[in-house]
């Protein structure tokens, strides 16, 4: 009974973050688009430690520490950078890459059946790799994308 309990409320919480982080790519804010991507990154944390407790496989503990490394680098801190910053743009580049890719081998891993996790959550992964992709086609369509 509780397993469905925390179904509910992570379908719920999931969702939310999703609608943050696409609310701050459509409006370019950057610590709004973070504060979502660090929140949700915060669930599988949730989710894998209770299939860890479970089961007792190692798996579920690897998923965790990425997830746990994800979040440390999608804290909406308050640094101030624009597109003069080449290092920095570089930097935020690929950790946008990899948050991009993590995600989406997750989404893959949920949807294949490989996890016991429900398919939902496998499209909330897939769903934040479509803003982060929306992101990027912005920024090589435009070469003064402006963030806040």
């Amino acid at each position: 009974m509780v397993f469905y309990a925390f179904e509910i409320l992570g379908t719920f919480h999931c969702l939310v973050c999703v609608l943050i982080a696409a609310y701050g790519a459509l409006k370019r804010a950057r610590r709004t688009l973070l504060f979502g991507l660090c929140i949700f990154n915060a669930s599988p944390i949730i989710g894998e430690s209770l299939a860890y407790v479970e089961n007792g496989n190692l798996v579920h503990l690897i998923i965790v520490l990425f997830f746990i490394i994800q979040v440390i680098i999608c804290l909406p801190i308050s640094v101030k950078y624009n597109s003069n910053n080449l290092a920095a743009v570089a930097l935020s580049t690929k950790i946008g890459l990899a948050i991009l890719v993590g995600n989406l081998c997750q989404g893959s891993l949920i949807l294949s059946k490989v996890l016991d996790v429900p398919v939902q959550f496998g499209y909330f992964h897939l769903s934040i790799v479509l803003i982060l992709l929306y992101i990027y086609i912005i920024i090589y369509k435009k070469e003064n994308a402006n963030w806040y």
